[in-house]
């Protein structure tokens, strides 16, 4: 069952060129359509600035697209600050990048952890209380951690602590915003094995926002890769990391550490958002452009194998 979806979702914001030039418009979402079903993950990769956090925003409600849809459960996304849209927070919740920040060092844990229930009305005090013990120990933190500012726990102990509060309420649906970018390697694998428990106790879905290919492949049923606010390949992880078929997914793929596959080294940088090149987007950077790329735009087309890919070259 289709939990989330985004229909031909896209969102820009003014940019100013020069103290004295003209407003363009920057398109950090342009036209993306994406589905998470109940209890699967979708991942979502790409480079700084291909507009995977305006996608995670746009899912949550947080922002309003400039055009297309956002439903979640068979609904439209209620206007932002409404009662409808405030009663929704429940149901979903955003896991930040980073949990120092997301925290209020001037509580302490198990009174952040509670907050959400005081939010929606659930439970009294006690049961407020229990609901908090048995979420901290579901996130693997201690009972006398709760007591604790965040100040005084480790990285991979705050974000515990944010999943804990995020999962306060029970929501369906975590948006997970580059959850484990801040922290070390080892940290990483323990909050990712957390997701992956919690998500098979709970049935949660999630939406997966990373650039770190190895994570998203762990813990994601589905992929989808974005370059420049459009997804450019989307389909199993084991078929897109095994043999990708975007160009831009295989230098991708090619970049991760320790991998099998040759190093592919992209030239240049990501085109300018606000000056989007004519044609496919990446073809300045494309190492098998051809005269079409730089005229026609493709289409997100599903291949035979059931693969979407926006690629003049692999059609299949």
């Amino acid at each position: 069952m289709t939990l989330l979806a985004l229909d031909s979702v896209a969102r820009g914001y003014p940019m100013r060129r020069g103290w004295l030039g003209r407003a363009v418009m920057v398109h950090a979402v342009d036209g993306v359509s994406l589905e998470v079903s109940a209890g699967r993950t979708l991942g979502v990769v790409g480079e700084s600035g291909c507009g995977k956090s305006t996608t995670g925003r746009l899912a949550l409600g947080l922002e309003t697209p400039d055009s297309g849809t956002v439903t979640f459960a068979g609904a439209a996304m209620p206007p932002p600050g409404g009662a409808a849209w405030r009663a929704l927070r429940a149901q979903m919740q955003l896991v930040p990048q980073d949990p120092l920040g997301a925290l209020d060092r001037r509580l302490p844990v198990a009174r952040q952890i509670a907050e959400p229930l005081v939010i929606h009305g659930i439970g009294d005090a006690g049961e407020r209380a229990d609901r908090v013990a048995t979420l901290l120990a579901s996130v693997g933190l201690r009972p006398d951690q709760a007591a604790r500012h965040p100040h005084a726990l480790s990285g991979g102990q705050r974000q515990r602590a944010v999943l804990a509060r995020a999962l306060a309420a029970g929501p369906a649906l975590l948006v997970c915003d580059e959850p484990v970018s801040a922290l070390d390697v080892s940290i990483q694998a323990q909050i990712v094995n957390l997701l992956t428990d919690l998500q098979e106790s709970h049935g949660i879905a999630m939406l997966f926002i990373s650039h770190d290919l190895r994570v998203v492949r762990q813990v994601s049923h589905e992929v989808a890769v974005m370059y420049l606010g459009r997804v450019i390949e989307r389909g199993d992880p084991d078929a897109i990391f095994t043999d990708p078929a975007h160009p831009y997914s295989r230098a991708l793929v090619a970049a991760i550490p320790g991998g099998s596959k040759p190093h592919a080294i992209l030239a240049g940088d990501p085109p300018n958002p606000a000056d989007r090149p004519a044609g496919c987007a990446f073809h300045p950077r494309c190492p098998v452009v051809v005269a079409r790329c730089r005229a026609e735009t493709p289409t997100l087309d599903v291949r035979a194998d059931g693969r979407a890919v926006a690629c003049h070259l692999a059609r299949g």
